[in-house]
């Protein structure tokens, strides 16, 4: 454990710089909202970028990873880790889900100081405000780890390809990407899929804010971790097996 914590923190401090920079776009983004707002004095303004903000989050995750692989250097040193590249991966994917709590933390913090004092809205209104946003925020930080692993796995690749191809590495793992994103719409798009995974179905209700409820699976949250866990371990083996060997 306690190595893994040093991993951890070594992590830390490899991306912290990307960690800080967007703390600050954070705080920039509340000052665009408060200008928006008094320039085109309209209050629901002060929702776009806020908004915006949000889904940036998506590849917050991914870009920490790949930020902290590349940050590494010297390959070879990174490699040379007694430590299994299942531990060295989860320090990376751990280190950028608490950044992008800490910055979605800090979003909402914005979103309270600015909104707040603006609005008088009757209480369904702020009830489902409050709601959608617990709706979102867990649903951005998914996609991000998701997306993380995608960086990874062809980040592993990339690492193994370059050992037999060459310059000819990028194409090929372009290829994969484009090739492993048609697979996967293909398969959620599915007749099959909708059988196998639509199951569990949740529906959240924001009546204030959208005329149609939202539907989502507990069958599609499942097949998104088998997913995440697959190429996870796929990394890992890449990794040790071929990129290391």
């Amino acid at each position: 454990m306690r190595q893994w914590s040093t991993l951890f923190i070594k992590d830390f401090k490899l991306t912290r710089t990307v960690f800080y920079i967007g703390l600050v776009i954070n705080g920039l983004i509340a000052m665009l909202t408060l200008f928006l707002e008094k320039a085109a004095d309209d209050s629901l303004l002060m929702f776009v970028p806020l908004a915006i903000a949000v889904a940036i989050h998506v590849i917050y995750v991914p870009l920490i990873v790949f930020v902290g692989l590349k940050s590494e250097g010297n390959l070879h040193l990174w490699l040379s880790n007694p430590q299994p590249a299942v531990k060295l991966l989860l320090s990376k994917v751990a280190n950028g889900l608490l950044m992008v709590v800490i910055s979605l933390v800090s979003v909402y913090g914005f979103s309270r100081l600015l909104i707040v004092p603006k609005f008088s809205l009757i209480e369904p209104y702020w009830t489902d405000t409050w709601k959608a946003g617990w709706f979102i925020f867990p649903h951005v930080i998914w996609i991000s780890i998701e997306l993380s692993v995608w960086v990874m796995v062809l980040w592993a690749l990339y690492q193994y390809l370059k050992l037999k191809i060459g310059r000819w590495s990028w194409a090929a793992v372009a290829g994969a990407a484009i090739l492993s994103a048609w697979l996967n719409v293909l398969i959620t798009s599915s007749t099959l899929y909708r059988h196998v995974m639509d199951w569990g179905g949740i529906t959240y209700k924001f009546p204030t804010l959208l005329s149609d409820p939202i539907q989502t699976y507990a069958g599609g949250y499942v097949y998104d971790l088998m997913i995440i866990v697959g190429l996870f371990i796929i990394t890992a083996w890449l990794v040790d097996n071929k990129v290391e060997g």
